[in-house]
């Protein structure tokens, strides 16, 4: 992986460029339903289970954050996407 330096303005339009169009919103739905953004990551009885899915819900969430979404606004998008 390269090193580069870049400025965190070049970053964040890096996110954008990536995630702001058809294809970026497809892949941040996917990711809003395996990162558990919208519902709780709490496993009864199984701590490292929780851990874990709050970990990827965090991930996801920072993402959103990077790019100014609001996780509502994608979890609206998501209610009438299923995948197989």
């Amino acid at each position: 992986m390269r090193q580069d330096k870049y400025t965190l303005t070049e970053l964040h339009d890096s996110y954008k460029a990536v995630f702001n169009n058809k294809d970026g919103e497809r892949v941040l739905d996917h990711l809003c339903k395996i990162g558990h953004v919208n519902e709780s990551t709490y496993v009864t009885g199984d701590p490292g289970e929780s851990a874990h899915r709050e970990g990827m819900r965090r991930l996801v969430l920072s993402i959103l954050r990077f790019i100014n979404r609001d996780a509502q606004e994608i979890y609206q998008l998501t209610q009438n996407t299923q995948y197989d």
